[in-house]
């Protein structure tokens, strides 16, 4: 087995880069480090949580004891800020009667006193963590059952924790109210799940979940220090919001709710907890700049319904708020601060919406765009508002996406060359390869690193045996990510780097399969998905339609294969099918991915099939499996 190639340590330049960088930020102001401190009360011992199966660490806070220290070359010092402040980790009293769980994943846990129990406000990523919360919570504060689980919206990290802290009788019998907003159900299993494989891939980049947590890998995730990587796991909720300005007393406490939908997430809820003058913003608001378009992929939010969202919040509930606390980072205490904080947070996305219109509107490219838009002078005192995770660059360019799509009006850019391809020329029309590397080799002596990128990637996609071209662009991509103030820039440059040097290396712990969510797809969504997986090439000729029967989950459904496009309906039987089959999801699950052959399933007596068998082993014969493990920085 060949050893891992380490990264290489930050150049002269990178280093002067940073000091230069952090020379024009207030980064001795102790504020925030206060206020993340503040109401620390208890902390998991060693913070440390196993998996449940015992055989490694879910997470395990002792892997960032390195910043501690002083900020090194290899990390831009505004970012190190941030990953300290995100270090602090254990249970935190926000006001008498709410405390939150910070520190142990990348999301909060928020618990409330009720009349009778904790009332839960997002369950984390994972069932470890979750679990170990709550633990914390009743070895710290005494013992009292869970009586209701709020989810703000469908973003795992708030929602896959939820059997750490309840069961599925307990909400199937409405023992805990679990309360998501209108909408939840819709999004929380189907968003990603078009998107799927090759968003699971790019998340990998963003979230760092192949680097090591040291001064030249990962040191933070901007929203939260890094994600839990134990059990995820769901509960179908039993109570929606669906009215803004709903109110509604849970356990005894009178929540009002915000529907704050399509800002960050495409189901979402703020809300007032009214009886301890504390308001929570979700994700809509954190202690960083959010994404207009997250780098793992989705669909483009709107930085308009954003900053409106956040300025109803500070109208509907400002004034009756002392303490603000959010379901990322550390709260805000005090009416006027509160009140100052959110519009700042409103102004941040306004200013990009409306600096992206101003700008095309004069006829500038979104390329063009991310290089004029400059941060507003207030931001170099305001961090909270910093692009730790989103960053201005990219979420000008979202911005741009969202109101004028991917084309920026030069006919050169209708049709581009695909990457080997304009590689190859590139390397032939400057000299070749050697020429391509001096140059390359200059424009870093030169310290123009976007230059040398771009014209290593080249010769990498010309030639992906040159070892020499991939050693040298992943320099560039460390150097690059050593400056990066975003986190997830950082990662993701970092992420590259590792893979140009070691190659694409399948990891343990990282994203897991939800399967407790996947099966809350209905038959429609999750036909809809396999129908992605059709290859044209083997569905030349095929002409079928099949009557799907799935007992356990009590759905038939038709799906059909003509003009080498797949289409299925939900809840409809075809009298003139092919063919027509009954089996479990479970076994339908294993036939699509090739994990088991129809003739295994009828020898088991798992698959029925009536009509064209032929047919049937074509359908299914005509379908790609999908592996996360794809190249991307190579060809």
């Amino acid at each position: 087995m060949t050893s891992k190639i380490q990264p290489s340590q930050a150049s002269a330049k990178t280093a002067e880069y940073n000091r230069a960088f952090g020379a024009r930020l207030p980064l001795t102001d102790q504020h925030d480090f206060e206020a993340a401190k503040r109401g620390l009360i208890a902390q998991i011992e060693g913070g440390k949580i196993p998996t449940n199966d015992g055989t490694r660490m879910a997470w395990d806070s002792s892997l960032y004891e390195f910043l501690e220290g002083e900020c090194p070359d290899s990390v831009n010092p505004s970012l190190w800020r941030i990953a300290q402040l995100n270090a602090q980790h254990g249970l935190f009293e926000v006001v008498d009667g709410v405390w939150q769980i910070r520190g142990y994943d990348y999301a909060n846990m928020t618990i409330v006193r009720g009349e009778k129990g904790w009332i839960i406000i997002d369950p984390l990523i994972c069932e470890e963590s979750s679990a170990a919360g709550l633990k914390l919570v009743n070895d710290t504060l005494g013992y009292r059952p869970v009586s209701a689980v709020l989810v703000t919206h469908t973003h795992p990290d708030h929602f896959a924790g939820l059997k750490g802290v309840a069961t599925e009788e307990q909400v199937a019998s409405g023992e805990v109210e679990l309360i998501v907003p209108d909408g939840f159900m819709k999004y929380a299993a189907s968003e990603g799940i078009m998107a799927g494989v090759h968003m699971g891939r790019r998340a990998l980049y963003q979230f760092g979940l192949m680097l090591d947590r040291s001064e030249t890998g990962i040191v933070d995730g901007g929203i939260g220090k890094d994600t839990a990587r134990g059990q995820r796991t769901f509960l179908e909720p039993n109570v929606y919001i669906t009215e803004n300005g709903e109110r509604r007393s849970v356990d005894g406490v009178m929540f009002e709710f915000q529907i704050a939908s399509g800002s960050e997430a495409p189901s979402e809820f703020t809300f007032l907890i009214e009886d301890y003058r504390v308001m929570c913003m979700a994700e809509v608001c954190n202690m960083t700049m959010h994404n207009i378009l997250t780098l793992r992929g989705a669909e483009v939010r709107d930085p308009l319904l954003w900053a409106q969202v956040i300025n109803e919040a500070n109208e509907m509930f400002g004034e009756r708020t002392d303490v603000l606390c959010n379901s990322h980072n550390w709260p805000v205490w005090g009416k006027q601060e509160v009140s100052e904080y959110l519009l700042e947070q409103r102004d941040i996305y306004k200013y990009i919406h409306d600096q992206t219109l101003r700008l095309a509107n004069l006829g500038h490219t979104p390329i063009e765009i991310a290089e004029l838009v400059k941060e507003p002078e207030w931001l170099s005192t305001k961090f909270h508002a910093r692009g730790y995770y989103g960053s201005m660059n990219h979420n000008v360019k979202a911005t741009y996406q969202r109101y004028y799509g991917y084309f920026d009006g030069n006919p050169t850019n209708l049709d581009l060359l695909q990457p080997t391809d304009e590689g190859r020329e590139y390397v032939e029309a400057l000299g070749g390869e050697a020429r391509v590397l001096e140059l390359a080799q200059k424009a870093i002596s030169d310290d123009k690193l976007r230059w040398a990128a771009t014209l290593l990637k080249h010769l990498v996609f010309s030639n992906d045996k040159s070892e020499t071209g991939k050693n040298l662009l992943a320099e560039v991509y460390e150097q690059l990510g050593y400056r990066a103030e975003s986190s997830i820039w950082r990662n993701i440059y970092l992420s590259g780097a590792q893979e140009l040097r070691n190659g694409v290396k399948p990891i343990q712990g990282g994203p897991n399969r939800n399967t407790d969510l996947a099966k809350t797809l209905s038959a429609q969504d999750y036909f809809n998905a396999m129908a992605v997986r059709l290859n044209p090439e083997r569905a030349i000729g095929l002409d079928c339609t099949l009557n799907v029967s799935i007992p356990d989950r009590g759905e038939t459904l038709c799906t059909s294969v003509n003009r080498q496009t797949e289409y299925p309906i939900a809840g409809r039987k075809d009298d003139n099918a092919d063919a027509s089959i009954r089996l479990k999801k479970a076994d339908l699950e294993a036939l699509f991915e090739k994990q088991i052959t129809i003739d295994q399933l009828l020898e088991a007596g798992k698959l029925e099939i009536s009509g064209d068998h032929e047919k049937v082993e074509a359908y299914f014969d005509a379908h790609d499996t999908f592996n996360l493990w794809f190249n991307i920085v190579t060809p």
